[in-house]
This record gives structure tokens, C-alpha cells and sequence, in this order.
């Protein structure tokens, strides 16, 4: 059964009813939980949700949670077990009423229990056995250690610990945007160039672009294919271009007039690691063709040694921009907050899965606040504000 607004005063708080609200961060979850059903109320499962088709890319990810107003058993059982339980795992029920943004809806309630983690032994993994709740739950939950040191060395890192685990949250978020915002963004051109090592997805993240052009800004793209010295087939991107209707070019003399309208994409050869000349040699084909638009595509997936190998090289033809592919397949994003923050690149687009007209957006900062806390970090945060 629905229930009517969250602005009504009368809410029936009766012990064991179950509701559901979908959110935006885990800071207003906490927030209306407290302020409509209590400070009683229990959090059993925690989600990230997402809009269908088309919305998924241009609106941020909400939370759905699932919170209930114990009975008096129930706060008995939950106080005698607060000093042993680590964390609450998502109960596995199934919601029955259908999402409100900013509401909360009665649901049927489950069979599903809350389950608890014991704390694993040992604390190899952290190296210290005195670090504080927040610093050992991020790293259990594969927080990056680069990212975790950099966190530590915040003015306000001190603050942060003394705060409950939401609240943590919340404040690292606001670190985190503060300085992905701070960071120099350089403005694309009319003449754009994906580069970057062989196997990194840089002609699926052209056709990512190229249909992002076509259908969303309305413009019409042109394409040059560049081999410089290394063979760099056409056939798959040929093929992509007849179907949305763009022209593929071969040679550089015979390019049309090149605007704002109709911007020029360049699609070059994977450069070797192992080759620096190559990247070199890439750099005064560049400038050459007069492309200051440089974006280094890197494949997220990979071993932050390997991320950094390819920046490195990517300063030997002028990387501007940096493309992340691959995004899906990352637990969270934590080790690519470092390389975003300090690497002078600027962040481009993150692309997902190998959909050659979809799972593309230009909006990295939402994208990496969702990736950077997983749907366990949000449970642990609801269990710590259940023992606050």
C-alpha cells in the first residue's frame, strides 16, 4: 500500500511496518529516516538504482532503501549484538511498491533476515591494528591505498574520523568533487584525436563519440583514419560510419571544411608501449594536421602501473584529455581519483561495456562518485549510523 506525502505530520510508525524511499545520497537517507520513522528505525537493505534507456546516462544514481520500525524485541536484540556486529548485509526480499524519488512507500513485508559479518581475522590487508572505523572499513572494502593516503593527508582528515560513517562519507565526497572540480578543464576543438595503446577500446570510444554526435548534438562528424607508418585497418569503422551516415576519409587533402558543426575525429593506429618513437612520431603528425584536441583512452580495467606507463608515454604526443573505457568492469573507481587529480589531464568521458551507441556520458564526476562507493560501503555506513 502507497502512503501519501512525507510533509503529512500523522505517519503511522507502527513496530515491524517496512518502507522504502529512493534517494539521492546516503546523507538524505539518513536524514529522512530519522526526521519521518525515528530514531529507532532499522536500515535492512541498501541499493543503487538508475532511470531506463536514455536517463541512465544524463541523471546521477539514487539509492533505494529498504528501512522498518522495530518492534521492542527487535531493539533488544540489536543492542545486545551492536558491540559484535561489523556490518548489516542487504536483506534479499523483494520491494512491492514502485520507486518514488524523494517518497517513502509501504512495502509487504519479507521473510528475509538481516545477516551479520563477523570480523575476519587478522589485519594484514591494512597493516595497522589501531586505525580508526572509517580508514579500516574503506580499506576492507578495496578502497585504493594511493587514494586512502591522499585522503589522510586532508586538512580536515581529523574531523573526518571523528564523525560517523554516513557523515565520513558525505565529507570525502565533498573532498573528492571540490578537487575533480579544481582541476584544470581544457575545452574540446573542432578537431579531436583518440589515441592510445593497442587493445584500450579507442575505436569503440570513437564510435561512442561519432553516435554521441549524430544523435544528441545533432551534428555531422567527419572522420579521418590515420595509419602513420603502422597498418590500421578500416573495415569495422567503415562499416559504423555508413550506417549513421558519416563520411570516412583516408587522406588529409581531401577533408571537407572543418567546424563547430562538423567536427573532425581522427582515428590512429595503437601506439606500443615498448615504441616511444611512435609516440613520438604521432605527435608531429599531430601537429601537423594542426589537432590540438589530444585524448589518451585508457583502459580502466588495468593495473594502476600500467595506467601510469600510459600517461607517461601519452606526454610524448601532448595528451589533452583522458577517456576511461572499460569502467564496468571496476569493482569501485578509487584508483582512478589519482591519476584524475594529478595527472593534468582532462577527464573526457568514461565509457561502459562494448555498446558502440550507448554507454557513453560526459558526466565523469557523477560517474565517479557512484563507482567510488560501492553498494557495501553504503550498507557498512547504515550499520555504523544504527549503532549511533
Amino acid at each position: 500500500m502507497e502512503m501519501s506525502a512525507l510533509t503529512e505530520d500523522k505517519l503511522e510508525r507502527k513496530a515491524g511496518k517496512r518502507f522504502r524511499l529512493v534517494v539521492r545520497s546516503a546523507e538524505e537517507a539518513v536524514r529522512v529516516i530519522r526526521e519521518k520513522l525515528g530514531e529507532d528505525a532499522r536500515v535492512l537493505s541498501v541499493k543503487q538504482v538508475g532511470g531506463e534507456g536514455l536517463k541512465r546516462f544524463i541523471s546521477s544514481p539514487k539509492l533505494e532503501v529498504i528501512a522498518e520500525i522495530p518492534s521492542p524485541e527487535q531493539k533488544d536484540f540489536d543492542e545486545a549484538n551492536a558491540l559484535d556486529e561489523e556490518s548489516a548485509q542487504p536483506a534479499s526480499g523483494s520491494v512491492g511498491a514502485e520507486a518514488i524519488d524523494g517518497g517513502i512507500s509501504q512495502t509487504e513485508p519479507s521473510s528475509a533476515q538481516t545477516q551479520v559479518d563477523q570480523p575476519e581475522a587478522g589485519s594484514e590487508q591494512l597493516g595497522l591494528e589501531s586505525i580508526g572505523e572509517t580508514e579500516r572499513i574503506l580499506s576492507k572494502a578495496g578502497f585504493d591505498p594511493h587514494l586512502l593516503s591522499e585522503i589522510q593527508s586532508w586538512a580536515n582528515w581529523k574531523s573526518i574520523l571523528e564523525l560517523p560513517f554516513a557523515d565520513a562519507l558525505k565529507e570525502i565526497t565533498i573532498g573528492l568533487s571540490d578537487r575533480f572540480r579544481a582541476t584544470s578543464a581544457i575545452e574540446t576543438t573542432d578537431r579531436v584525436a583518440l589515441l592510445g595503446a593497442p587493445g584500450v577500446g579507442k575505436t569503440t570510444t570513437l564510435c561512442k563519440f561519432l553516435a554521441h554526435e549524430v544523435f544528441m548534438n545533432k551534428r555531422t562528424p567527419h572522420v579521418l583514419k590515420v595509419e602513420n607508418g603502422i597498418p590500421n585497418p578500416d573495415d569495422a569503422l567503415r562499416i559504423f560510419c555508413e550506417v549513421i551516415g558519416v563520411t570516412l576519409f583516408r587522406e588529409p587533402s581531401n577533408l571537407p571544411a572543418i567546424s563547430d558543426s562538423s567536427p573532425l575525429y581522427l582515428d590512429f593506429p595503437g601506439l606500443s608501449l615498448s615504441h616511444m618513437d611512435d609516440w613520438v612520431e604521432t605527435k608531429e603528425t599531430l601537429d601537423h594536421l594542426e589537432v590540438q584536441t589530444r585524448v589518451l583512452v585508457l583502459n580502466g580495467a588495468y593495473d594502476r602501473q600500467v595506467l601510469l606507463k600510459n600517461i607517461s608515454s601519452g606526454k610524448h604526443l601532448g595528451a589533452t584529455h583522458v577517456a576511461f573505457t572499460h569502467f564496468d568492469e571496476l569493482s569501485n573507481s578509487t584508483k582512478l581519483w589519482p591519476i584524475i587529480l594529478r595527472s593534468g589531464l582532462s577527464p573526457l568521458c568514461i565509457c561502459n561495456g562494448q555498446n558502440v551507441t550507448g554507454d557513453f556520458t560526459t558526466s565523469v564526476l557523477n560517474q565517479m562518485i557512484a563507482k567510488t562507493f560501492p553498494e557495501e560501503l553504503y550498507s557498512r555506513g547504515f550499520a555504523s549510523y544504527r549503532r549511533n
